[in-house]
């Protein structure tokens, strides 16, 4: 029994009737199932969320990685939070990856990466500014996104993990609860089956994981990463609490600017999926909003 997939799987099941059928100011067309690489049509699926388009010629985009510990979780869930992002003003590219145990990570690195193809090779029909894309994610997906933004100029690392190149180069990012800190959550009993399942070693010989270092995305962050990333957490969070310290730890060192938001009271992990039915939810949305502006250059109304 992998308790932290019951975890992460009653957790989304349990949100969902309050967070996913918000209601947005603008209208809001959605695609879904959309096939992003032929060789894996039954994982590699993204869906497609647009608000009209408003003044301009072109729309700016976010990528959303959901979260699920590497082993659960689907675009499925994060419907209300893509809602509420394209209503932003952003076209949200939300991708489904490849899942533990079928497949190992940083399998779904690669996977991710063929997306960032498909929005390229889709850009001009889609009228997608390439010049405009941002990157978000929650939990694991907060981890994938910290990691792909700290290789998106390693070409070796892409290298290794086999991930298709391609021009997208990501102008900012919101970081949501990531699982930054491997050696933090192995400290918890519930991580073994979730790692055992992720790499093929428990939490007490993870080390012994070829491609552990990969796990840990702040090994890859140098001078070049992305300044002002907005990094979101929660005060109190069971499943990755602390992590944002690793992270912050070495941006301060390599006096890198960032944003940062703490929920305060009962912040508890992926709060902002709550979107504005709770304090820190609505706060977190404010934040991100001004985020978005400042980014793409435009408020979106």
């Amino acid at each position: 029994m992998n308790i932290a997939k019951i975890a992460f799987d009653f957790d989304d099941r349990f949100k969902d009737v309050f967070t996913n059928n918000i209601k947005t100011a603008n209208s809001i067309a959605v695609e879904k199932d959309i096939v992003y690489d032929d060789a894996l049509p039954d994982v590699c699926t993204l869906d497609v969320y647009c608000p009209p388009l408003k003044g301009r010629e072109k729309y700016p985009v976010l990528v959303d990685v959901h979260g699920g510990g590497w082993i659960t979780g689907d675009k499925h869930w994060r419907r209300g939070l893509n809602r509420a992002f394209a209503d932003m003003g952003l076209c949200v590219i939300s991708p489904n990856y490849g899942l533990s145990p079928r497949f190992k990570y940083p399998e779904c690195v690669k996977h991710l990466f063929a997306c960032f193809k498909w929005i390229c090779d889709h850009a001009e029909e889609r009228r997608l500014d390439l010049d405009n894309v941002l990157i978000t994610g929650d939990s694991a997906g907060g981890q994938l996104a910290c990691l792909i933004l700290a290789i998106q100029n390693n070409a070796a690392v892409k290298a290794r993990i086999g991930a298709v190149e391609s021009p997208l180069r990501f102008k900012g990012g919101m970081l949501v609860c990531g699982a930054y800190d491997p050696d933090s959550m192995a400290k918890n009993i519930f991580s073994n089956k979730l790692f055992l399942e992720m790499t093929g070693f428990g939490r007490k010989h993870i080390r012994e994981f070829e491609n552990y270092d990969l796990m840990n995305p702040v090994n890859f962050v140098d001078k070049d990463f992305l300044a002002d990333v907005m990094i979101a957490y929660g005060r109190f969070d069971a499943f990755v609490g602390g992590n944002e310290k690793l992270l912050f730890k070495r941006l301060n060192e390599l006096n890198i600017p960032y944003r940062e938001y703490r929920a305060k009271g009962a912040g508890e992990h992926c709060f902002h999926l709550w979107h504005y039915r709770r304090p820190i939810s609505r706060k977190f949305f404010e934040l991100a909003r001004d985020y978005v502006a400042d980014k793409v250059g435009y408020r979106y109304r």
